[in-house]
């Protein structure tokens, strides 16, 4: 006998449809194969509060991978068991680059004990769109701040967020990958719920699904089982490379397409559900 896999999904464009919900299907699919015993757990760009939000009525227990690796954390308390945060000299640097380009970035800070996300009056409409979204999910942790540089000096960084025209997202990336080097990784990717607005992001080198991926199987027990990694962008990639098998929905990035041992239907159809589904009740009907 051999321990079952552990399969971890991502959940924009793979989970969640095209409105950035979680279909009912799924929902209940979900839970179907949980309670049969099948592990299953998230790994997202997203922070624990919108998980939770987001997969409601999901019977998710084994802790997550948080804001790309930055965290590995407890989803139903948001404890984190595993940390990757930016120096204060990087952290400092990547807000002086959002900054110039005249809209204040968001800050997901933590304090060794409280988390924060901080933002300035400065916004763009990319950037305004991000904080709704999170007011929309009861985020309690958000916190106005006109000095968002006294933040990086006193609190450590998670993740440093802004937002510009998908003109300028290229040019702003590879600036802040000058500026950053091999201290941090910075993710660039059109925005699919806000059109026309790009959004970079700059976080710990180790701050990526991947790399946090050995914490997140120490935490849930599972040292040493197959992981099959679910994913549909290119922050999705480490995970695929540390994964034993790797599945994309059909809508995901060609890059994802190309390195995915197994493609399904794509996301607005449930198509990655429906797969876990269908190999579930085939690995039944073998052991039968």
């Amino acid at each position: 006998m051999t321990d079952p896999p552990l399969y971890v999904c991502d959940l924009d464009g793979t989970l969640l449809g095209p409105d950035a919900t979680l279909s009912e299907f799924s929902r209940d699919g979900f839970n179907r194969l949980l309670r049969a015993g099948v592990q299953l757990t998230i790994a997202s760009s997203r922070r624990t509060v919108a998980m939770r939000a987001l997969m409601a009525g999901v019977e998710l227990r084994l802790p997550v991978i948080e804001l790309n690796g930055a965290f590995v954390s407890d989803l139903e308390s948001g404890r984190h068991l595993h940390s990757s945060l930016l120096s204060g000299s990087t952290a400092r640097a990547a807000v002086e680059a959002i900054v110039a380009t005249g809209a204040d970035p968001v800050i997901s800070a933590w304090n060794g004990g409280i988390d924060r996300v901080y933002f300035g009056s400065r916004m763009n409409a990319g950037t305004s769109w991000y904080m709704e979204e999170k007011r929309t999910y009861g985020d309690r942790e958000l916190v106005a701040c006109e000095n968002l540089l006294s933040v990086v000096e006193r609190e450590q960084a998670a993740a440093i967020t802004g937002f510009v025209r998908d003109a300028e997202g290229a040019a702003l990336a590879e600036r802040l990958k000058d500026l950053v080097g091999d201290a941090a990784i910075v993710y660039s990717a059109r925005n699919y719920y806000c059109p026309g607005w790009t959004e970079v992001q700059v976080q710990h080198r180790t701050a990526e699904k991947g790399a946090a991926l050995p914490a997140l199987l120490e935490a849930c027990g599972a040292v040493g089982v197959e992981v099959i990694a679910c994913g549909d962008h290119l922050n999705d990639l480490g995970l695929f490379g540390a994964a034993g098998r790797s599945i994309a929905p059909a809508n995901a990035h060609p890059a994802v397409l190309e390195r995915a041992t197994e493609v399904v239907g794509p996301n607005d159809e449930d198509g990655v559900v429906r797969y876990l589904l269908k190999r579930h009740e085939e690995a039944q009907d073998a052991g039968a």
